[in-house]
């Protein structure tokens, strides 16, 4: 690889397409150039003998030559201001792309703080229901009047519909973060919906059992 093309990739490996930055440079060096040949011309003009008629001839042609280089450094300094002007185009557009990129950032931020603080309060309120299942649990161990098994069926009714609701709670996140494009998210709240489901199920069946141990095998209004 040669030495321009090394310097034709820019910070983070992307290609320089040739363009802004090279451009300006390239005009900058042109100006110099021009300008020290003007310079050199315009002095060679000053110093030259004007007492003969070559003398004056020679000046006369070193004097045109220095006004036509003066010219090419006009030239030169327009393309330089040019690709100033250009450099600056390419700056603001990138600065106006920044801050939006920045808005997005913010917007998604706030998106993405808003469903974890609806996942963070359904694992508050699964912590809540699992307590509440290890107090039932030992209500039913302890259970053996069709008064106390009645209670502890009614505290089972209250986990089951707690349950159905943070699994109903857990999908609509889960759908949430899927629109959103959060995956990790959508994937935690799906888990957490198909355990809680899981849960519920057991209850449910636990429930039952303890429905038949009532006389008449009928939960009481």
């Amino acid at each position: 690889m040669s030495k321009r093309e090394k310097n034709g990739r820019s910070v983070g490996g992307r290609e320089d397409h040739g363009k802004g930055d090279g451009e300006l440079s390239e005009a900058a060096r042109a100006l110099e150039r021009e300008l020290l040949r003007f310079e050199e011309l315009a002095d060679a003009a000053r110093k030259m003998s004007l007492e003969t008629r070559k003398g004056i001839e020679r000046a006369a042609k070193s004097t045109t030559e220095a006004a036509e280089a003066q010219q090419r450094v006009s030239v030169a300094l327009g393309a330089l201001i040019a690709a100033i002007a250009a450099a600056r185009d390419r700056h603001e557009a990138t600065a106006t792309a920044l801050a939006a990129r920045g808005e997005e950032i913010k917007r998604r931020a706030e998106q993405l703080g808003e469903l974890f603080q609806r996942f963070a309060a359904l694992g508050e309120e699964g912590r809540g229901i699992n307590q509440l299942v290890q107090e039932t649990a030992a209500r039913q161990r302890d259970a053996t009047s069709p008064e106390q098994i009645a209670e502890v069926v009614a505290a089972m009714d209250e986990v089951e519909g707690r349950m159905g609701r943070l699994a109903d709670d857990a999908r609509a996140l889960a759908q949430a973060a899927t629109a959103a494009g959060i995956v990790d998210l959508a994937e935690q709240a799906d888990g957490m919906r198909q355990q809680v489901a899981a849960m519920r199920n057991k209850v449910g069946l636990l429930r039952k059992g303890l429905i038949a141990r009532l006389p008449g095998g009928t939960q009481p209004n």
